[in-house]
Formats: C-alpha cells, sequence, structure tokens
C-alpha cells in the first residue's frame, strides 16, 4: 500500500496526466511540435514535482513540518501555500512565455485552484491531498472522454479509475485518512477537474 501511495502521489498527478495526453491525444498540444512534447512533459515534472518536492524537504529541514508527509492538521498549510504558488507561477509562465496550449492551461489552473482549495480546507480538516489528485486526473479524463475521444479509450479510462480507487484504498488502509477526509478529496478533486475541463477545456 505504501507504494502506490509513493506511485501515486499527488506531485506527480500532472505529469501523468500530461503523458497520458501525449500517449492517446497528443494532437491537443498542438502548436507544440510532436517531437518537443517530450521536453514539455520534462518542464512539467520539474515544476510540478521536483521544485515543490524540494521545498517541502526544505520545510522539514528548518523543522516547519516534522514528516515528509506532512500529516499533522495544523502543518499543512505552508506547504500548500507553496506548492499552489509553485503550480502558479507555472501556469503564469506557460501562459506567458510558452504559448501552451489553453486545454494545457485549463489542466494547470484548475490543478492550482485545487491546491489553493486544499490549503484553504487544512485550516479546519485534514482532506486527503493523495484521493483529490488522483481523483482530479479521473474527473479531468473523464471530461476528455466525453469531449474529444472515442470509445477505444475507455479501457484507459477504467485503469485511471481502478488507480484512484486503489489509491484512496491505500490511504485508509495506512491509517492516514478516515473514510469522510477520503471522501472529500474524491468529491472535491473529480468534480472541481471535471467541471474544468468539460466548460472550458
Amino acid at each position: 500500500m505504501k507504494v502506490i501511495s509513493a506511485v501515486f502521489h499527488p506531485l506527480l498527478m500532472a505529469t501523468y496526466s500530461c503523458a497520458l495526453m501525449y500517449w492517446i491525444i497528443p494532437e491537443i498540444y498542438s502548436p507544440i511540435r510532436y517531437e518537443s512534447i517530450p521536453f514539455f512533459i520534462g518542464v512539467v515534472f520539474l515544476t510540478t514535482a521536483v521544485v515543490p518536492a524540494l521545498s517541502i524537504l526544505f520545510l522539514k529541514m528548518t523543522q516547519k513540518v516534522t514528516s515528509l508527509e506532512i500529516t499533522k492538521l495544523e502543518e499543512r498549510s505552508l506547504p500548500f501555500l507553496s506548492i499552489g504558488t509553485f503550480y502558479g507561477v507555472t501556469t503564469y509562465m506557460f501562459y506567458a512565455k510558452m504559448s501552451v496550449p489553453f486545454p494545457l492551461l485549463i489542466m494547470m489552473m484548475a490543478v492550482t485552484v485545487l491546491i489553493f482549495l486544499i490549503y484553504l480546507i487544512s485550516f479546519n480538516f485534514k482532506i486527503s491531498v493523495h484521493s483529490a489528485g488522483i481523483w482530479g486526473v479521473a474527473g479531468l479524463f473523464s471530461a476528455l472522454a466525453i469531449k474529444y475521444l472515442s470509445t477505444s479509450v475507455i479501457p484507459i479510462l477504467a485503469a485511471i479509475f481502478v488507480a484512484a480507487g486503489l489509491t484512496t484504498m491505500s490511504r485508509l488502509y495506512l491509517g492516514r485518512h478516515s473514510p469522510d477526509e477520503s471522501w472529500s478529496g474524491v468529491t472535491l478533486g473529480f468534480i472541481l477537474c471535471f467541471l474544468a475541463f468539460y466548460l472550458f477545456g
């Protein structure tokens, strides 16, 4: 279960989403050249996974948080504020400097909003970020399938839902979250990302 939690860590969700889009609908990256898409995905990984992870490590080293997993409710606000800021800056840079296609900007905007909502919620409630992240991917690709794709992607969509279910189950099994905290993450992540991409993507 720890492996599942690590493989589907929330900081990896933007990278996974971009990689899946590259695999099943690369034309969504237009006007980015096909051969440049892997480089773009690398930039997403660096800015939305590596840099935020280093920021959490810095907070741990400076004793702002006691665990890299940020398990204590009272320690969650600062990490999520910093991560949300990184995502917001990345989204702005994609918009202003890289001419990133609009659907990808919508994805990044939705994720940024999701993180800031989790930041606000975390003042009073320990919502499951793993659940919000992976079910956000499920919501995103559900909307993507409805708008752009054929029934041929149903197996991929089913695999995403299985991964989402396993991730939420792993957090419950490991005792990191209660059912209420997990279901709150599921609902928030799925609905926000589905609506964002369905309405604006």
